[in-house]
């Protein structure tokens, strides 16, 4: 079964983290990947662009309307993504729960229903 881990993060909060902790965080983000990769259930992974470079699209009533920035005003945003290729549901949150980024944010976990490829 594959699920999505999308990372969230407080934008407030992250800005507070002292330059040398996030370089700690990074470190061990690149270590979970390698625990994912090791342990062959990752299928996909991304960081997203900051969330000023992002496009909303959207076509009410026939009218295609673009708007660039975060949606919500941007309190929490999506950093970045996994999609693990795992038994079930309680190996995607223990996968979740082991993330370095969790510390300073959460993790949303969904399996992925329905996928063309």
């Amino acid at each position: 079964m594959k699920y999505l881990l999308m990372c969230h993060i407080q934008a407030a909060e992250m800005a507070k983290v002292p330059e040398a902790a996030k370089q700690q965080m990074m470190q061990a983000m690149m270590a979970y990947n390698q625990q994912l990769i090791g342990a062959g259930v990752l299928a996909a992974a991304g960081q997203l662009a900051m969330p000023q470079e992002a496009i909303r699209v959207s076509l009410a009533s026939g009218q295609l309307s673009e708007a660039r920035g975060p949606a919500l005003g941007g309190a929490t945003q999506i950093g970045g993504y996994y999609v693990v290729d795992v038994p079930g549901e309680p190996e995607a949150v223990s996968w979740a729960a082991k993330c370095p980024l969790a510390r300073f944010g959460a993790l949303e976990v969904r399996q992925i229903a329905f996928s063309p490829l």
